[in-house]
């Protein structure tokens, strides 16, 4: 009987530390936030619903920290976390709203 105890705790312990070295390793390191600003130049903007529209669309980005489109410069400032979001995937959000990106400017 002493035997079957011992074996049973050795397997419990044994699970246990299997248990917190599996989840030790599922850990990952999280990226360093790597915040940028910049000043995208937008086609077709002639209004503030198009403003609203382009915000709306970036601001459903992973990442993003704050947008501020302009119709009467053609513009957009856009802050957000390179490690997480590109600039591709800004323009991509902005050329499915109907719009075009002119060029890329940083600030």
């Amino acid at each position: 009987m002493k035997k079957g105890l011992t074996f049973l705790i050795v397997v419990i312990a044994g699970i246990f530390v299997l248990g917190c070295q599996s989840a030790n390793k599922n850990q990952e390191k999280p990226e360093k936030a790597v915040v940028v600003e910049k000043t995208v130049h937008i086609s077709g903007m002639h209004c503030d619903m198009c403003e609203a529209s382009i915000e709306k669309g970036i601001n459903e980005l992973e990442g993003i920290e704050h947008v501020q489109a302009s119709w009467n410069d053609s513009t957009a400032i856009v802050k957000y976390d390179e490690s997480v979001t590109t600039m591709d995937d800004i323009q991509k959000a902005i050329e499915k709203r109907g719009y075009s990106v002119k060029s890329e400017q940083n600030n």
